[in-house]
């Protein structure tokens, strides 16, 4: 890393310049632009908070290394991590969702840990980074109770909870990601894990909270998010692509992950 003192960015605060901010209670939604090449200072969030790249994006530097992150990404980070964003893409907009400490007091959450900076970005846009996205947008009178419950789910996927994850479940995730537009079946699937097809069946809603259909739809989802925003490709074009029959089952897909239409998404 380096010498220089990380600023702490306060309650609402961030890098780039606020577009618009509005605070449900404790919760607070932002979003932010970026002008082309900026690079920030180290810096660290005094609160937890979690991102979606609408466009744009920048390569992030941390202590243990760096990475790009490109339109379409979901991100979460932990308080205190420092670290800097490099080269800012032209025209990058990030929508932020940030809890305040009252948050947790209210509804008994901790916060996910730091090892949740991690995750892939799939588990965060589908397990409700979008759906707040789109509230953040509407903000009307029922939006307050909307974000709130919304935060909730996210904080079950994201916090401590199970003390123990057996080893099959990164298995798991890695066949499923790397064979996620091949047909699969769950013999297929208990085969390749040397486990029995009842023990996938039985346990993988209780690590994963969705069964196996829903996973792989969601990994589908989660590659059109990205390539809505950050290809010239039709809807259709994306559809095809992602592994979906016809532009229907995509767009319904879609609408259930993310409380959105692609259009409305590409859009925004």
């Amino acid at each position: 890393m380096t010498a220089q003192q990380p600023v702490i960015y306060t309650s609402g605060a961030y890098a780039g310049q606020k577009v618009k901010a509005i605070h449900f209670g404790p919760v607070i939604t932002t979003e932010t632009v970026f002008p082309d090449g900026l690079s920030s200072q180290w810096h660290y969030h005094s609160n937890p908070h979690f991102s979606h790249i609408l466009s744009g994006g920048s390569k992030e530097v941390r202590k243990n290394g760096s990475q790009l992150q490109a339109a379409g990404t979901g991100l979460y980070y932990y308080p205190g991590i420092a670290h800097r964003n490099l080269d800012y893409r032209a025209g990058t907009r990030i929508f932020n969702i940030e809890l305040e400490p009252a948050f947790f007091e209210q509804y008994g959450f901790q916060a996910p840990t730091a090892a949740f900076m991690e995750k892939d970005s799939m588990e965060l846009n589908a397990a409700g980074l979008v759906k707040l996205l789109k509230e953040h947008y509407r903000h009307d009178a029922d939006s307050p109770i909307a974000i709130h419950q919304l935060c909730i789910q996210l904080m079950q996927t994201g916090a401590p909870g199970e003390k123990y994850f057996p080893e099959w479940t990164e298995k798991i995730k890695t066949v499923l990601y790397d064979q996620w537009d091949a047909p699969l079946t769950l013999d297929m699937l208990a085969e390749q894990l040397q486990l029995h097809p009842v023990t996938i069946s039985k346990h993988f809603s209780r690590y994963f909270h969705c069964n196996l259909g829903e996973y792989r739809r969601r990994l589908k989802v989660e590659r059109a998010l990205s390539l809505i925003r950050t290809t010239p490709l039709s809807l259709t074009e994306i559809a095809y692509s992602c592994g979906f029959a016809d532009q229907a089952h995509f767009t319904k897909t879609f609408y259930q992950v993310t409380g959105l239409l692609p259009g409305q998404y590409k859009k925004l």
